[in-house]
């Protein structure tokens, strides 16, 4: 990777990073799915307005609106909602370090389902320590006892490692026009799914709007916009070693802002994951 994309890189684990936060922040105010609808909602406006100003024209085949809403569904609405109602009781730190596990995934399904991006011995070795670190931090009082809730932030992982490899087909696209029609397609699903929830809002809680806001558009619009770019400068696997930078950002706006506690089962965890990103990054085969 050059230097463009490593900014790039560190720039979107900030984003992503800085979600985790305003999950936290909106669950206040807000149950989980109405969180996942007006995050893809906003964000969603947010691009559709991107492309008017820069005159892109949107594009209506059918097939290629089946890929959004695939996207949608890989990269959205599966992820956000099992990632938002697993913030319902573990903290931002934690899920944060479960998002950190998707490169695994994505080095397993990319050896399996593409051509380019095949697993040396090396990078399986990472895999094995990663699932170490995921038995850590799902078992946290001794193995045997689960935190359940975790398992839904370790589905929004695997799903998102699905989204990174399929995401792949979507190549000749504009960027613009990919995240537009993700969005779109995720906000009419997650409607769809929960349009009573989404109805039943109280007043008090229109006034807290902004961390969803920022959410959307940061966390959401933005970070979608590189995120596209980068998927088709440095592929899949490569790419979603951006949550091996989102826990530090995470967990640093977790302790300071929100008085969260990084223990030391996470510490034990979070040292065997970033061992294994570090084994499934290295390029040479030996």
């Amino acid at each position: 990777m050059n230097v463009k994309n490593w900014i790039s890189l560190i720039g979107l684990s900030i984003l992503w990073g800085g979600s985790f936060y305003f999950i936290e922040k909106a669950l206040l105010s807000f149950s989980f799915e109405q969180v996942v609808f007006f995050r893809v909602f906003f964000a969603a406006i947010f691009i559709y307005i991107v492309l008017l100003i820069k005159k892109i024209k949107i594009q209506w085949q059918i097939n290629l609106w089946i890929s959004f809403l695939i996207m949608g569904l890989l990269n959205n609405v599966i992820p956000f909602l099992a990632i938002t109602y697993a913030q319902e009781s573990i903290t931002a730190s934690l899920a944060s370090l479960f998002n950190a596990t998707t490169p695994i995934f994505t080095a397993i399904f990319a050896h399996f389902l593409t051509k380019d991006e095949k697993s040396s011995w090396i990078q399986s070795s990472g895999i094995l320590v990663g699932f170490i670190g995921m038995i850590i931090l799902l078992s946290p009082k001794g193995f045997g006892s689960f935190e359940y809730a975790s398992f839904f932030a370790l589905i929004g992982a695997i799903s998102y490692a699905f989204a990174g490899v399929f995401g792949k087909r979507l190549k000749d696209n504009n960027p613009l026009l990919n995240v537009f029609g993700m969005l779109a397609s995720s906000s009419l699903v997650t409607y769809l799914l929960f349009n009573s929830s989404i109805h039943n809002i109280s007043i008090d809680s229109i006034f807290t709007l902004t961390d969803i806001f920022l959410l959307a558009i940061l966390s959401t619009a933005l970070a979608y916009i590189i995120y596209f770019k980068l998927l088709l400068e440095i592929g899949a696997v490569k790419l979603l070693l951006v949550t091996f930078l989102i826990p530090i950002s995470a967990s640093i706006l977790g302790i300071f802002l929100l008085d969260e506690e990084f223990t030391l089962y996470m510490l034990f965890g979070s040292f065997f994951i970033f061992i294994s990103l570090y084994l499934i990054n290295k390029r040479k085969k030996i």
